[in-house]
């Protein structure tokens, strides 16, 4: 009698983990982004970042800054970034506030000029303090913007990933952003996103990223290590999380207009 409960035990765990297969398969690439935009069970976090410019003779610039994030809503955030080197940027500073229904709320703080400019959906193209790294790139990549398709899973270093396709859902998604496609690969563990080829309007190939390293920090998987290379041009943008910190109660003040322009 306990071999053939055990048996039947056995098989009852093997169907389980055969219909978790099966549920994988069946999810298309919108259900598959839907997961990893929400899968962040942090509150608030903060990080110092070295952001690396490097150019295609291997000459390097490096610039570092404060990053503060946290949630609205479960489907909203709010991220301030803040330059603390070299002197030349110093105190420049730069928020993101979301929205889930209309566009996102993007503003740039030049202490040269003492004021807050905002960005305009035309200029989330643009290159983020000179990086390889968007303004569009920065924060969260809203659900909406595209359409997805669900190409064959592949690998990437040994881990087994979610491949997505993401085109434009309207012809002026494509031209705020510069971007024609872009595909996605996604670890099916950990819902993380550690390699993505962009294309720009003409489907050229134009920049990819890669993630050497992801942590996890208190429960939360984070992208510690990003690089984005330019492929036309040789040009790469690094960015480097260190002490990254989760739920310390950061205040909603800090993510305002007003407070960009703060010297902290």
């Amino acid at each position: 009698m306990k071999r053939v409960i055990a048996a039947l035990w056995m098989l009852g765990g093997l169907g389980l983990w055969l219909f978790g297969m099966v549920q994988a398969q069946e999810l298309n690439g919108r259900q598959i982004m839907e997961r990893v935009l929400n899968r962040t069970t942090w509150k608030d976090m903060q990080a110092s970042v070295e952001l690396r410019l490097i150019n295609a003779k291997g000459q390097m610039r490096v610039r570092k800054m404060k990053t503060f994030s946290r949630k609205r809503t479960a489907s909203e955030s709010d991220m301030l970034m803040r330059f603390v080197a070299p002197p030349d940027v110093k105190n420049t500073a730069f928020l993101i506030i979301e929205h889930e229904k209309g566009d996102d709320e993007r503003y740039l703080y030049l202490p040269a000029l003492r004021r807050v400019k905002r960005i305009a959906s035309s200029g989330k193209g643009g290159n983020f303090m000179s990086s390889d790294f968007t303004y569009y790139d920065i924060g969260r990549p809203k659900l909406n913007d595209w359409t997805y398709r669900r190409l064959e899973d592949e690998e990437v270093e040994g881990h087994p990933c979610y491949k997505i396709e993401c085109l434009p859902a309207t012809p002026q998604i494509a031209k705020d952003t510069g971007y024609g496609k872009i595909i996605r690969w996604i670890r099916k563990d950990i819902l993380v996103t550690v390699k993505s080829l962009y294309f720009d309007r003409a489907m050229r190939p134009w920049k990819e990223l890669t993630v050497p390293e992801v942590k996890n920090i208190a429960g939360v998987w984070f992208q510690t290590h990003m690089i984005m290379k330019d492929l036309q041009t040789g040009h790469r943008s690094e960015m480097v999380f260190q002490d990254v910190k989760v739920n310390t109660g950061i205040p909603a003040a800090m993510f305002t207009k007003r407070a960009l322009q703060r010297r902290r």
